[in-house]
């Protein structure tokens, strides 16, 4: 059984996390941009492998203040864990949370364990996979606008007069 133990930031609220974009649904917020950013930099820094397998997570969120779910916390962290701590959270088969408070040192500890770890170019295989599918579905759907609003822009048939019997 390999394992992983990480502190991390306090990740933002889910409620900031997703922004709207014109044409493209939601994405990240800069501020969620930021946060797996600074994610990606500490697993780096730890030469952490991503786990393959089924993963079991505990996680104990020291919070600053009395407000918040563990569920919008538990999201935002496992977005940003994916592709770093493991390779995608459809992966993690048991989950334990633990809500606390910590004013001064607000941080997410989290234990993740799993069967195996990938080697270096795996993780970066599945990466650059997952950012060539992320692509394609952008460029889909930038293909796909001119469509839907030539359909829109549709005129619709002429009113006819009621048949009479």
């Amino acid at each position: 059984m390999k394992t992983l133990r990480l502190t991390l930031p306090y990740p933002p609220s889910a409620n900031t996390y997703w922004k709207p974009a014109r044409g493209r649904g939601l994405v990240p917020s800069d501020e969620a941009r930021r946060y797996k950013a600074a994610v990606e930099q500490l697993a780096r820094a730890d030469g952490v492998l991503p786990l393959v397998g089924p993963v079991r997570l505990t996680l104990w969120a020291y919070r600053a203040r009395r407000v918040g779910d563990l569920d919008n916390v538990r999201k935002v962290l496992l977005d940003a864990l994916q592709g770093w701590a493991f390779l995608d959270d459809g992966q993690v088969s048991e989950d334990h949370g633990y809500r606390l408070e910590d004013p001064k040192h607000p941080r997410v500890e989290v234990l993740l364990e799993g069967e195996a770890q990938a080697t270096p170019a795996e993780a970066e295989a599945h990466r650059r996979t997952r950012a060539e599918r992320a692509a394609k579905a952008r460029r889909t759907r930038n293909s796909n606008r001119p469509l839907k609003q030539r359909n829109r822009l549709r005129i619709s048939p002429a009113v006819h007069p009621p048949r009479t019997p």
